[in-house]
């Protein structure tokens, strides 16, 4: 399998990307039926989320991909995904992602291991964040070159 396409977070206002999936357990612990995402060689579930952290909980800010719908002649068509599609309900375009519950890892620094394998990669630092229901409890960076751990907790 190709290196894949990250899903993207924005900490502190800064863009990074995010080598983890947490819309994957959506689809699991709702109940709803995954869209049909049109599948790529670098992007494998078809679609690249973007994620924040606001007042101490992880939120879904966007999705970008594309999926087959149904028409009712034409068979399937091929379209955007859409936050509202995905989440009715929601007014603000932001969803608290209270089905997501375990590590975030964001990679920083410069990559020192290349792994053309998923998110196999390594860098100088990552910062991993602990989410409980949506909920982030602490957020630690690992600094591989000082060989030093910094804990942030909330």
């Amino acid at each position: 399998m190709a290196a894949q396409l990250p899903d993207i977070i924005t900490l502190e206002s800064k863009k990074m990307e995010l080598y983890s999936n947490p819309l994957e357990p959506f689809w699991e612990t709702s109940g709803k039926r995954k869209p049909n995402f049109k599948l790529t060689e670098n992007c494998k579930r078809g679609y690249v989320a973007g994620w924040a952290i606001k007042d101490h909980q992880l939120v879904l800010t966007q999705i970008i991909g594309k999926h087959y719908a149904r028409t009712f002649f034409f068979g399937e068509k091929l379209v955007e995904i859409s936050m509202k599609k995905l989440f009715p309900k929601s007014r603000n375009n932001h969803v608290h992602a209270i089905w997501y519950s375990g590590k975030l890892r964001i990679p920083a620094g410069a990559m020192t291991q290349y792994e053309h394998n998923n998110y196999n990669s390594r860098f100088e630092k990552e910062i991993i964040i602990t989410v409980n229901k949506g909920d982030v409890i602490k957020m630690v960076t690992l600094d591989y070159t000082q060989q030093k751990l910094v804990v942030n907790l909330r």
